[in-house]
């Protein structure tokens, strides 16, 4: 019975030791975030600080490794802690936002040694405003030329104090701006009118500018005084159209002999034009024109290249058509034919 008994101990104990080799070969860092994800939960105004930090332990029994650190386009990731984090030892990654107005939702992933989790995955998101919130283009679309038209716009304080408002400047003296008062209280808002005078046809292109001042210095500049522009852009209409744009007429035959083309003359507006007369250089051209005012021709062209124009190659030249339009006098047509 003794010499049983030790030989049952010998097992027991044989049998312990490659159970204790087997746990020592699972010794492993092992990185633990108790958050990977922060939302800030107030707007900042352009040009603030935004940044957080996230911390980490390393629960593993062997000293974890940083690698490197990546993170998307817009923040700016570092590890204020050592690369090498001992066991039960802390660290932390710093993430420091710059983003333009509007909101973000950025990306940093943190490099290891942990077997495990090799890569993690930390965001941060959150929104970024301007001192004063403002629509900084306001689209007329296709407007009459004479009219007045009114268009308002709402200008938000986004700061936690007033905004005075203390000059207005306008890029046209036919736009009139109303202003109802010109503190804007903080984290309220002031509606403006501006009345705008068509006056030329084509694309409008206006602006409206005001220098405004607040009681502190804003963030980024270092200063309490700025600038909002508003642009008013459109077409106003009542001008002239002509389709094609530019005449192709070809590649010439050599005889001399006329090349027929058509345009087509409308007015984007609802004024009535006559054609008067029409000319040309390094062409001659000959047309029937509508003498009585319309707000669309049909105009029937012959055109045959000068004598003294070059003997071969590239012809280049332009077609005028005189109008009574009152503000287009001429319309002119670029026309193109290859000599051969």
């Amino acid at each position: 019975m003794y010499y049983g008994s030790i030989f049952l101990m010998f097992l027991i104990l044989g049998s312990s030791i490659p159970l204790l080799q087997g746990c020592g070969s699972h010794r492993a860092p092992k990185i633990v975030f108790p958050k990977q994800e922060h939302q800030f939960p107030e707007p900042f105004i352009f040009g603030s600080e935004i940044v957080t930090t996230f911390s980490f332990t390393n629960e593993g029994n062997t000293p974890l490794h940083i690698e490197r650190i990546d993170s998307d386009c817009g923040c700016v990731a570092t590890n204020t802690s050592s690369d090498k984090i001992l066991p039960g030892g802390k660290g932390e990654i710093r993430v420091a936002v710059e983003r333009d107005v509007g909101g973000f939702h950025q990306n940093v992933f943190v490099f290891t040694d942990d077997p495990t989790t090799p890569i993690v995955r930390l965001e941060v998101s959150g929104v970024i405003v301007t001192p004063i919130a403002y629509p900084k283009k306001i689209e007329l679309g296709q407007l009459e030329k004479g009219k007045n038209i009114s268009k308002k716009a709402t200008l938000t304080n986004n700061l936690e104090n007033a905004v005075e408002i203390t000059k207005r400047t306008v890029s046209n003296m036919d736009i009139i701006v109303t202003l109802p008062k010109r503190s804007i209280p903080a984290g309220e808002s002031l509606e403006i009118e501006a009345v705008l005078t068509l006056n030329d046809v084509g694309l409008y292109s206006e602006s409206l500018t005001l220098s405004a001042q607040t009681q502190e210095a804003l963030p980024g500049i270092d200063s309490n005084t700025f600038e909002m522009s508003i642009h008013f852009e459109g077409r106003v209409l009542g001008g002239i159209v002509v389709l094609p744009q530019n005449l192709f007429l070809g590649v010439l035959d050599g005889s001399g002999k006329s090349v027929q083309r058509k345009v087509h003359i409308n007015t984007d507006g609802s004024l009535p034009f006559a054609l008067k007369k029409v000319s040309a250089d390094n062409f001659s051209v000959a047309a029937d024109l509508a003498m009585e005012p319309q707000t669309a021709h049909e105009v029937g062209l012959s055109i045959t290249p000068k004598m003294d124009s070059p003997s071969s190659g590239l012809v280049e030249g332009t077609i005028r058509i005189a109008t009574d339009h009152p503000d287009v006098p001429e319309i002119a047509i670029p026309v193109k034919a290859v000599k051969p």
